[in-house]
């Protein structure tokens, strides 16, 4: 498959994951952050957004994961991964990926999130966090940089540069990937608006990022010509 963009060590493809997915050589690191599950895509669990106007829409423009997709990503996409698969998701789906990855998985971190939106109903306690699973896919003992250091990061999630609903604070995805990542090349099979490839250019690491939604690599193509975002 031809590229839509290729250069510096960044490679975005255009197209559905799991059509691209056989046609890429091995990985060293899975970054992504894939659809979360049907409630995270009810109007209200959006609001925030819509009151910064970086959404047009109250609900997400693509489809919740589907129980299948779970599969392909703790199967499909760690079977071609030779270090970390990090996986952003609702803590609700923890249990979830954790049954599905089985050996590879290690744990599940979290990132905190201060500024995030009130329970604007009032009647329960607003979630200020999301969850990442952390699951090692190469051989033998799992190594990262972080020591024993907690898997708890705090970032606000309101820096957004691009009009991409769930797009994570590219401060966060560099913190991600100085502490993950070994060696060789980082996959981001559901790019979105380049935020993964992004962190790796300013690292200077190579990345592959793959979107289904044309628009979406348009905008990721252009943040690779913009200076290091602090």
């Amino acid at each position: 498959m031809k590229p839509y963009y290729e250069q510096d060590g960044i490679t975005i493809y255009n197209g559905d994951c799991r059509d691209v997915l056989p046609t890429l050589e091995p990985v060293d690191l899975v970054l992504t952050d894939p659809p979360y599950e049907k409630e995270a895509h009810t109007p209200m669990r959006r609001t925030r957004s819509v009151i910064e106007a970086r959404s047009a829409e109250e609900s997400m423009p693509f489809a919740a994961i589907t129980e299948e997709l779970r599969g392909w990503i703790t199967d499909d996409l760690a079977t071609i991964c030779n270090g970390w698969s990090l996986v952003f998701c609702q803590a609700e789906a923890v249990g979830k990926y954790s049954e599905m990855f089985g050996s590879m998985y290690r744990r599940p971190m979290v990132w905190v999130k201060p500024d995030s939106a009130p329970q604007f109903t009032g009647d329960r306690p607003a979630m200020g966090y999301e969850s990442i699973i952390a699951a090692w896919c190469g051989n033998g003992r799992s190594e990262w940089n972080g020591g024993g250091r907690r898997g708890v990061f705090t970032e606000n999630g309101s820096n957004h540069v691009s009009d991409h609903p769930t797009e994570k604070p590219v401060i966060l995805i560099r913190k991600l990937i100085e502490l993950f990542w070994l060696q060789g090349t980082i996959l981001d099979p559901f790019m979105g608006s380049g935020t993964t490839l992004r962190a790796a250019k300013d690292l200077g690491r190579r990345a592959i990022g793959i979107e289904i939604e044309e628009r979406y690599c348009e905008i990721a193509a252009n943040r690779m010509a913009q200076g290091v975002l602090l």
